[in-house]
């Protein structure tokens, strides 16, 4: 499922279902990022983050780890650890998405780092409710013909349709989307949409 999703999105996918077999992958592909999951078979996530690091050649890889959104002590061991983002589950596919485009472009979310385009100046988008009111200006992140992630300073409600003035870069146009998740990051608010024409 993950594959599809990933490669529907535009990624060039190698999959690995312990992970002594992803090592043996990583001996001659070097990917831009690991997607891990923490419990398989063989040897579990952390004996492979440990074998990342022990290499030269795989030791930078940023890894995006997956396990039980209530795994409170790996969240906390995986942020010593140095690991890039943490997914936890069940997760939405366009968040896991969002997040590897993120992390691919530089972001390190556990380690409060924002991605290459986050540092500059993402465009300003206006978002509105149903009636048309103004509820805030937030930033535009990340934009997909489907989805967006936009941040703002406070957190939206999941279930109302909001309609989102995109910038002058991306035509003025205005579209209608719902928010799928939401992510504290620092004192700011991440949001993923789903997005369709006005």
């Amino acid at each position: 499922m993950l594959q599809v999703a990933l490669e529907e999105a535009g990624a060039d996918v190698w999959t690995a279902g312990d992970g002594p077999s992803a090592l043996v992958i990583l001996e001659s592909a070097l990917p831009d990022l690991v997607l891990l999951d923490l419990v398989m078979p063989g040897m579990d996530g952390w004996e492979v983050v440990r074998e990342l690091k022990a290499n030269h050649r795989t030791s930078h890889l940023p890894v995006i780890l997956e396990t039980s959104a209530q795994d409170y002590p790996s969240y906390a061991a995986a942020r010593k650890e140095g690991i890039a983002a943490f997914l936890g589950k069940p997760f939405r596919l366009n968040e896991v998405i969002e997040t590897c485009r993120r992390v691919v472009d530089g972001a390190r979310p556990m380690q409060g780092k924002p991605s290459r385009e986050e540092e500059g100046h993402a465009p300003e988008v206006q978002v509105r409710d149903p009636a048309g009111y103004l509820i805030g200006i937030g930033r535009l992140l990340d934009l997909a013909p489907r989805g967006a992630q936009i941040e703002m300073d406070k957190p939206l409600a999941q279930t109302v349709p909001y309609s989102v003035t995109l910038t002058e870069a991306e035509g003025g146009r205005v579209v209608t989307g719902d928010v799928r998740w939401v992510r504290k990051v620092g004192d700011r608010f991440h949001h993923g949409f789903s997005l369709r024409e006005k």
